[in-house]
């Protein structure tokens, strides 16, 4: 729960306009790990607090990861340098906003809000001993409504309407596994900045795809099925995640759960807003991607073991996964 706190008021720049960076050498060993060689760091310590702030610009969206460690009680000023829209999820821990021209508003912990922001300063008090890691996609509306007809699904965040500065969602949207699952390949990713670019581009828009799907499904019922069968949905989550390159059916997924496949699909898509096979096919993607990336295991062998007719198709569906027109609009 949130407490109201009050100390030293400090300044992040939730975007820059002319961004600069320092060395990744000169950031402390002990959060080296944490570093994402394609993103650009900044780093500042004191005696109130540790921020470690990561920062990625695709061009017609940028995203930040902010990782904050609070040493006392201090107020942070986020600042906005011109009006933008925001995709914001938590991590670790709860926070709450305060900004004098709209709502406060709670960022509960493992939470996803599109927030319409103004330019300007909003605070957000944070108590001493608390840990959160903050991400945040920046997007002007009119970007979210040029990539409508390359990624159609997003039309429902693009048409909404704000009722004024803050959250535009009715309800916050929830990091569900397959959000999880993307913010964990964004914070591992490990790649040097060419091969990185793609993949974070896109598992940046796979988020944003959730986030539409959540909002498209926001007045469906969990119906009494899904919640009796979460068990059985998650490990088939789990399983689909491990076995990649296997293309399963609906009939096969349901023979090996025992289950009818069809209620396998209602109850998955309930769940993770994803349908099975959106959620396959970008296990698929990312898994081949990495192998292409990491060993040296010939193109051939990859298409026989992921069940591919053979390579060229393999890598026409690789490139629409991670290229598409994006290429050549956005990078």
């Amino acid at each position: 729960m949130y407490t109201s706190t009050s100390g030293l008021k400090k300044l992040l720049l939730l975007e820059k306009l002319n961004p600069s960076y320092i060395a990744p050498a000169d950031i402390p060993e002990e959060y080296q790990s944490l570093l994402i060689p394609a993103a650009g760091q900044c780093y500042r310590n004191d005696a109130e607090a540790e921020i470690l702030s990561q920062h990625i610009d695709f061009g017609p969206f940028s995203i930040w990861i902010h990782d904050i460690w609070a040493k006392q009680n201090f107020v942070l000023c986020t600042a906005i340098p011109a009006h933008m829209w925001c995709l914001h999820g938590l991590y670790e821990d709860s926070l709450h906003l305060e900004d004098p021209s709209a709502p406060s508003y709670l960022l509960e912990e493992k939470e996803f809000n599109l927030f319409n922001l103004p330019k300007g300063l909003h605070s957000i008090p944070i108590a001493e001993g608390k840990k959160v890691l903050s991400i945040h996609i920046n997007i002007e509306q009119d970007v979210l409504k040029d990539m409508v007809e390359e990624f159609p699904s997003l039309e429902v965040l693009a048409n909404k309407t704000p009722a004024g500065p803050g959250a535009i969602n009715a309800h916050p949207y929830h990091s569900n596994p397959v959000c999880d699952f993307l913010v964990e390949k964004i914070l591992s990713c490990r790649y040097e900045p060419k091969r990185a670019y793609p993949f974070l581009f896109r598992a940046c828009i796979d988020l944003l795809r959730n986030i539409a799907a959540q909002e498209t499904l926001a007045a469906q019922p969990l119906m009494s099925e899904s919640v009796l069968n979460a068990d059985k949905i998650h490990r088939l989550f789990n399983y689909l995640q491990e076995h990649p390159f296997i293309k399963h059916t609906l009939v096969q997924l349901g023979y090996i759960f025992k289950a009818s496949g069809k209620q396998l699909a209602f109850e998955f898509k309930q769940h993770f807003a994803f349908t099975i096979h959106e959620y396959m096919h970008m296990c698929r993607m990312m898994h081949i991607y990495d192998v292409m990336q990491k060993a040296n295991t010939p193109a051939e062998k990859i298409a026989a073991i992921s069940e591919y007719p053979n390579v060229t198709n393999m890598l026409i569906q690789l490139k629409e996964y991670y290229a598409c027109m994006r290429s050549a609009t956005y990078q």
